[in-house]
């Protein structure tokens, strides 16, 4: 039998207290857990901050101690803030740097390897590494290294610290005499931004030691017309144009070097051995058939008296032979044919030349100068 409307059960109606008090702490608790929350990330990022400013505090301790000479304070320091920041590049590389100041070159080693597997393109990282296989004689490994740190990423001044990197390998390849090598670096800065008259000035000279004397007569002129009195830039440019050969613009610039440096005896005698040059270049411009066979006569001349200065024991027999058909064909007035005469004695100059001794070549002095420069031009 159906149920009344006063006996049925209600379905609808407003919530009872106990739900009312079951959302209220319910929310409670929630703002609580939120107000936790935030209070243990600020509380995190506090002591994160002060973790930062600690490392930063004592990096900057371990730097000044390294760079007071304090190398076993510093690394000590600095080890502490690696353990502080051990995400941080610059605080490991200062570590490496400053067991390496200590003279702990295999740990500096390891510690830069370990680095290079987390900053492997990083420039000054790499540069440190090169910087430690080349005082190691690791002299193969290090220019590798210097390439990356050339190449490698550094900060916003990105072009001076990889001009500084290239340089620095520049000086290690001068060190060996590695003049091809020396050459191969030397050539990317012909496009460098700015050529500065600083940058000419410690450019010319390596040129020259690279064995491309071209390239260093073009940077002296340049030095000479920013800087018209340099004694140095005329100097180099008659340095630069002997090795051309270039005998004439080498005593133009060697005179004017000495105008600026009267008491300068050194280029003194430079400006004396281009006169020589001068009057024995048997290929000077203008120069006629008669008076070349003088002056490779004459020429043949120093080359056996250089020879003569040799001890006679030392001399082979080959350069023997050779300085005796020179002093045949000194003695011989047969100058029927000029350009014959002048063929024999240049091919017998640069024979008795090439056979010298040894200690012919060690002990030449200025007059060896004379020889080599003038048997090594004459075919200009």
């Amino acid at each position: 039998m159906p149920m009344s409307d006063a006996t049925r059960a209600p379905i609808d109606g407003p919530p009872s207290a106990s739900t009312h008090t079951f959302l209220a702490t319910f929310g409670v608790l929630l703002g609580l857990i939120a107000a936790f929350l935030a209070l243990d990330f600020a509380l995190a990022n506090i002591e994160r901050n002060e973790t930062r400013r600690h490392a930063a505090d004592v990096y900057a301790e371990g730097i000044a101690l390294l760079a007071a000479g304090r190398a076993s304070d510093a690394a000590d320091r600095l080890a502490t803030a690696v353990s502080l920041q051990r995400d941080n590049v610059p605080y490991a590389l200062a570590h490496a740097q400053a067991i390496l100041a200590e003279g702990r070159v295999t740990d500096a080693e390891q510690s830069l390897n370990e680095l290079l597997v987390r900053a492997q393109n990083d420039g000054q990282v790499n540069l440190t590494m090169a910087r430690l296989l080349s005082t190691s004689g690791r002299r193969d490994e290090a220019k590798a290294f210097y390439h990356r740190a050339i190449y490698g990423q550094w900060g916003a001044d990105s072009a001076s610290e990889r001009l500084a990197a290239r340089f620095e390998l520049i000086d290690v390849l001068v060190r060996e005499n590695a003049r091809t090598e020396l050459l191969a670096e030397l050539l990317p800065l012909q496009s460098a931004p700015s050529e500065s008259t600083t940058f000419l000035v410690r450019v010319a000279p390596l040129y020259l030691r690279a064995n491309s004397p071209a390239r260093a007569a073009d940077a002296y002129r340049q030095l000479i017309a920013r800087t018209p009195g340099d004694a140095n830039a005329y100097t180099g440019l008659g340095e630069a144009a002997l090795a051309l050969g270039q005998f004439p613009t080498a005593h133009t610039a060697f005179a004017l070097a000495v105008r600026q440096r009267p008491s300068d005896s050194a280029l003194a005698s430079r400006l004396r051995l281009v006169d020589t040059l001068l009057a024995l270049d048997p290929n000077a411009h203008g120069v006629g058939d008669a008076v070349r066979l003088e002056r490779h006569r004459a020429l043949l001349a120093r080359t056996v008296a250089s020879l003569d200065a040799c001890s006679a024991a030392g001399i082979p027999a080959a350069a023997q032979a050779a300085r005796d058909s020179a002093r045949a064909e000194l003695l011989s007035s047969r100058h029927g044919n000029a350009v014959a005469s002048n063929d024999r004695a240049l091919a017998l100059a640069r024979t008795l030349w090439r056979e010298r001794p040894t200690s012919c070549a060690a002990n030449g002095g200025r007059g060896g100068e004379v020889l080599t420069r003038l048997l090594g031009n004459t075919a200009r």
